[in-house]
């Protein structure tokens, strides 16, 4: 039986869009996995997908696998040959991730595939999966993995309008994915300009005419340092000499909402992304008990990040100067740097400085825990760092800054498209909204 939420969603569908269980998409199979004591099971022409691969797209096909197997090890196991254009829905541990497969490929027994029939469009079926997802959570057994069994994950009712209406949803939906694509693309590339700039700018600096020095051509306007080769006016700098970092407040957890009190004071969980400072909702709590004095951040602090819980240290070492429109706490993962001689730093130069690979490298690889990774205030402190003239740090941080703003500008279309996906997709998905437009006629 479909809980009361899948309920409501089939109730207020459209009534000329046919309600069919996933069998009658088409052919569903399950996965399987030959033996690894077998070796000539493996290494083969055909590809063989895991779960983990699939969460790992970037978008909606599958165009290569980590892992071939051979047609002896096809046939030793329970897995099936999939066609091009099959539907890949992990049902096993990992819930629900989908993807579309742009070749021949088997997957393990983590999956429930579905190969299409005449009267389903895998590209509507695709978008449709993500919006019945919480019925797919539902479904899950298991004591060890979670699971969905092919007989439940059949009978999932699911929504068939025509397949001119298919096609047209999907083509929609498409679009705005391409496009999320494409600027996420073009980040992507931005970031690394700007961190291969960075390297060159925190080893060469730029002159008084705003050029990078050249060592090969002018090897006497450098020197050797503990960091290597350096222009002769700058200086290397033990941030413990620099800075103080603060650690944050052991906030009473008895104190936290999920819903704002009457002022809102917001702590942020895992807050840097991509070395900005963001809120979700997931992940941001409201504060309802007493203050205690120094614990709230403002703006222009600089901050970084003592404590990651991602479980491949993505955010650790991160710096960010504060700049939010809210009132922030200062909880113990976090850290609060504070200049010494404020007067020699430009603070953008510095932050720069702060998230520079080496500068991270070090505080990871110093880093204590497995699952929850942690570094210390001495830790980090332990660090040598370039310190140029003050006018050079501000000539330098114009430049990082011009690609830092082009990031930002990028990273809020790319936001703005998918708040745009999560409408449409809600319009689209229930037939709220009637797809009667072709891809060519949709604007973004």
């Amino acid at each position: 039986m479909a809980s009361s939420a899948h309920s409501k969603y089939l109730l207020e569908l459209p009534v000329d869009w046919e309600q069919v269980p996933v069998r009658a998409l088409g052919t569903v199979n399950a996965g399987g996995t030959p033996s690894r004591d077998t070796p000539r099971y493996w290494n083969g022409t055909i590809s063989w997908v895991t779960p983990a691969e699939i969460t790992q797209l970037e978008s909606k096909y599958l165009s290569k696998t980590n892992e071939r197997i051979t047609y002896e090890g096809l046939a030793r196991c329970a897995a099936k040959l999939l066609p091009e254009g099959s539907l890949l829905v992990t049902t096993r541990a990992t819930i629900g991730a989908i993807a579309v497969s742009k070749h021949q490929v088997c997957t393990n027994q983590g999956f429930k595939n579905i190969v299409p029939n005449e009267t389903s469009n895998v590209d509507f079926y695709y978008h449709l999966f993500s919006i019945i997802a919480p019925e797919l959570l539902r479904l899950a057994s298991g004591s060890t993995f979670p699971e969905i069994n092919q007989r439940n994950f059949e009978a999932i009712i699911v929504p068939r309008p025509s397949k001119t209406e298919q096609r047209r949803i999907a083509e929609i939906l498409d679009t705005i994915d391409e496009a999320i694509q494409k600027t996420e693309s073009l980040i992507s590339k931005l970031k690394a300009m700007k961190q291969g700039l960075l390297h060159d700018l925190l080893t060469r600096g730029l002159d008084k005419n705003g050029k990078l020095r050249d060592p090969k051509t002018h090897p006497e306007q450098f020197k050797d340092s503990l960091l290597g080769r350096i222009p002769k006016e700058w200086e290397t700098a033990r941030l413990r000499g620099e800075v103080d970092i603060l650690h944050g407040y052991a906030f009473e957890g008895k104190y936290f909402s999920e819903r704002p009190p009457g002022e809102v004071l917001l702590v942020p969980g895992n807050f840097h992304r991509e070395g900005q400072l963001y809120f979700e909702e997931n992940n941001t709590k409201y504060f309802r008990g007493p203050i205690p004095k120094g614990t709230v951040l403002n703006n222009g602090d600089i901050l970084i990040v003592m404590t990651d819980l991602s479980p491949r240290t993505l955010i650790l070492g991160r710096v960010v100067q504060l700049e939010v429109p809210y009132r922030v706490l200062h909880n113990q993962r976090i850290g609060k740097i504070v200049f010494k001689y404020a007067e020699t730093w430009c603070t953008r130069f510095f932050v720069a400085i702060m998230n520079d690979e080496k500068i991270r490298h070090n505080i990871i690889i110093n880093a204590t825990g497995t699952t929850v990774h942690h570094t210390s205030p001495d830790r980090i402190l332990s660090n040598t760092i370039v310190k140029p003239r003050l006018d050079e740090q501000e000539r330098l941080a114009i430049v990082t800054d011009t690609y830092d703003t082009r990031i930002r500008t990028e990273e809020q279309y790319r936001d703005k498209l998918k708040l745009q996906k999560k409408g449409l997709m809600h319009d689209l998905l229930t037939g709220k909204v009637r797809a009667q437009i072709k891809r060519k006629d949709f604007k973004l």
